[in-house]
This record gives structure tokens, sequence and C-alpha cells, in this order.
């Protein structure tokens, strides 16, 4: 169990991207799909003031056959106010004491400005490869290969698909750079994105790590009732996002 403690904080504070719809055009290469998704990502910090939401998080160990499930209200403004709030559990006790207990405690810690530069997708931290478009629920994403270039602890190795209307990060799939322990193997992630009026909000993030001894561990993090306040700009001041 300590060893998953180490993995899912990281992936859960890799990146919360939200953005807003702007006229495309068609990038010619992942300089100018990475260029206008890091535009979409500051315009949106004029966009939110503040939200409410839930999660459910889910964590099993197969081997042991314990599992836990716990309701979380989240109370987020930007650009690091994030508060936490258990609202239920069921389950195993000892997996809510020592992972989703701790995995929040983490995540708050990772949400700090000492640690939030290294949770964006960003040229200061990743070295990006597009590798083709495919289709996510219907809309057309630019897919792209990154590569940390440095192995820190919150930073990942994967795929990302932006969205080709909106540069907004709709999934992520991949490992952390930095493997948390020794005990450790086969660190895998899967997190998706949503839709919401101009911005983009986690939605799901599933996670699996092999760890020694322990076995297959898992972790599903669902989200959803967003209570979104939008932020008020000025006639006279329209957001831009640099184009």
């Amino acid at each position: 169990m300590n060893s998953l403690l180490r993995v899912i904080p990281r992936i859960l504070a890799m990146t919360t991207c939200m953005a807003h719809a702007g006229d495309a055009g068609l990038p010619a290469s992942a300089d100018d799909v990475v260029r206008r998704l890091v535009e979409m990502d500051q315009a949106r910090a004029h966009l939110l003031r503040s939200y409410v939401a839930e999660r459910r998080y889910t964590a099993e160990n197969r081997r042991f056959s314990r599992r836990a499930e716990v309701v979380v209200r989240e109370q987020f403004v930007p650009p690091d106010k994030k508060k936490l709030d258990i609202t239920s559990e069921t389950g195993s006790p000892l997996i809510q004491r020592r992972v989703i207990d701790k995995l929040i405690e983490a995540e708050l810690d990772a949400a700090n400005s000492e640690n939030r530069d290294q949770t964006h997708v960003t040229p200061e931290n990743y070295t990006f490869r597009l590798t083709g478009k495919e289709l996510v629920d219907g809309r057309s994403c630019f897919v792209l290969e990154v590569t940390p270039k440095v192995a820190k602890k919150y930073l990942m190795r994967g795929r990302i698909w932006v969205d080709a209307s909106d540069f907004a990060i709709v999934r992520m799939d991949g490992s952390p750079a930095k493997n948390p322990s020794i005990w450790t193997r086969d660190v895998h992630f899967v997190r998706r994105y949503e839709k919401h009026g101009p911005l983009w909000l986690p939605a799901f993030l599933e996670s699996e790590s092999r760890i020694v001894i322990a076995g297959v561990s898992s972790l599903k993090i669902e989200y959803s009732n967003y209570q979104i306040e939008p932020a008020t700009e000025p006639e006279s001041h329209p957001v831009s996002a640099g184009n």
C-alpha cells in the first residue's frame, strides 16, 4: 500500500488542464500544437473564479481482496487554493487510512506553489513529438508523445491528446517519469477530461500498479457534479488567446 501512495499523488498532480474554445487553424508541428496549448492554458485563468465538485475514490488490492470507496467534496479557487472534505466512506479502514486519506493529503501538498510548475505540460518540462490525429469521444485531437526533460516526481512520460479546436488536453496516458519505489513495477494511468462550457475539467482517472509481494493495486477517481463560478470579464477587455 505504501508503494501505491507514492504513485497516485504524482499522477493526480501532473496536470489539471482547462482551456477555452478558439478558432484552431491547422498546426504543422508539435511546436505549433504546444504553443497553442500553452496560450489557451494561460487564457483559461481569466475564465474561472472557482468551482465545487464531487469525487468518488475507489481503491482496491486484488491479492488481499481489500477495497474501499470514499466520496469527497472538492472546493477549488485558482491558482492553488484547494479543499477536499470527506463526505462518506465505506470498505476497508486500512485502505481508507493508508491509501485514500494519505492520497488526499499528498494532493493538497502537490497543489502548492513550490510544486505547481512541475504539473504543467510545457516546453520547460517536456519535449514533444506529434504522431498524428485521432478521434476522442467524437472530437478530433492531436496526439503527442511527451518525454520529460528531467525525471522529477510530478512529471510523466507517455502520450497526450489535445483537442484540435479548443487546444485543451482531453486525455493523458502514461506513467510517472520517476519510478516511485524499487517495490513498484508497471505503473500505468489514464486520465480523461470533459468540457464544461468553455472549460475542460477532470472527469476520470484510472491507475494500476504492480507491487512486489502485494500484487496489482488499482485506483479509480470519478469527478462529477461540478458547480462552476466563471470569472467576470469587463466588456472592454475580452480574453484573448494571443492568436
